[in-house]
């Protein structure tokens, strides 16, 4: 399928007699017939709608549409990129863990990283980003959980070698996180 359809046509797919196009829920609630369904919803014990804030039919269509569009097998969407960053390493760093990030990236994230990350226990070591293999070798310490970069760095427009990055986390065995804010799959 070409990325001009999937933009269209991805993340849902409509039944026999159902709108082609996915309605917008609005509502922030769901109904069901027993408080016990309910708590095993909100236990996830159960799959379904509960409550808009953790997911909702409008969100999963996007959310599958980005995920084909990326060649992914799943998104996640985030009420805001420094929530997306967030999120990124917060699920793979505890408190006393450690991840390289390039000092090219988004002063936001940057302040992020630095600031109330830190707060958590959560440490960074920012690195120039065309620092050579050795030296991004060298950022790494025992409790290093992942590599940062941004694809084109805003607002610099630094783009990161991402093979070089991609190379050394595989060698260090971390996930290299990548934020494409400025690269959309179609650019």
């Amino acid at each position: 399928m070409k990325i001009e359809t999937k933009c269209i046509q991805s993340g849902y797919t409509p039944a026999n007699g159902e709108p082609r196009v996915l309605p917008i829920y609005q509502s922030t609630t769901w109904k069901y017939a027993s408080t016990e369904q309910m708590g095993r919803l909100f236990d996830l014990e159960e799959s379904g709608y509960f409550y808009t804030r953790l997911a909702n039919p409008t969100n999963d269509a996007v959310a599958a549409k980005i995920a084909d569009l990326e060649g992914g097998v799943a998104a996640m969407l985030t009420s805001s990129g420094q929530a997306a960053c967030f999120y990124a390493i917060f699920n793979i760093c505890n408190a006393g863990d450690h991840f390289v990030c390039s000092s090219s990236v988004y002063g936001g994230t940057f302040n992020l990283f630095g600031v109330p990350m830190k707060k958590l226990g959560i440490e960074v070591t920012f690195v120039d980003p065309d620092s050579t293999e050795e030296e991004l070798n060298a950022a790494f310490k025992e409790n290093t959980k992942c590599m940062f970069g941004e694809t084109i760095a805003n607002p610099a427009l630094t783009v990161l070698d991402i093979e070089k990055w991609a190379n050394i986390a595989h060698a260090q065995s971390v996930p290299l996180i990548i934020d494409n804010t400025f690269a959309t799959p179609i650019n």
